[in-house]
């Protein structure tokens, strides 16, 4: 009796296996889009200086829309919060699409194709970045976040 108890307890033991290799092995891509921060070239920028973050997306219908949707919060000085779409390049419209985005902002300069970042509160401003991104079903991703502040600098 005890080496049938045991033999069934190995093979729930087993299957729990199965299911976990299963779930840790099954594909990643979902119908809502999917963000990821991998990392900011800088995490200090000094004024005239600029910024790159850079995100990885996958989408399993690979239907994203044109646009990257960007908020900041500087932490104490709400005026340089900035709320933004930042446009996509148009890419080949492919199941389970995955990629990288680059997002370059220009701290206090002018420069066509750059977003524009300029502290308000006559200091360095210490800013988190969010993202997130919609598809043409409208599924929204989750909104993710820089891994740390940014000092932004005036």
């Amino acid at each position: 009796m005890s080496h049938q108890r045991l033999s069934l307890l190995s093979v729930g033991a087993l299957f729990v296996a199965a299911i976990l290799l299963y779930a840790c092995g099954k594909d990643k891509y979902t119908s809502k889009p999917q963000l990821k921060f991998i990392k900011a070239d800088s995490y200090d920028v000094a004024r005239g200086g600029f910024i790159t973050l850079r995100l990885e997306f996958s989408d399993k219908e690979g239907d994203l829309t044109d646009s990257l949707f960007i908020r900041s919060e500087a932490k104490g000085c709400p005026t340089s919060n900035i709320s933004v779409g930042y446009p996509i390049p148009t890419f080949p419209t492919t199941t389970n699409s995955k990629g990288e985005l680059e997002v370059t902002f220009a701290n206090s300069v002018n420069i066509s194709g750059y977003l524009i970042f300029s502290p308000k509160c006559n200091r360095p401003d210490t800013t988190t970045f969010y993202f997130w991104i919609k598809d043409k079903a409208k599924n929204v991703s989750d909104t993710i976040s820089t891994d740390k502040p940014l000092i932004i600098r005036n």
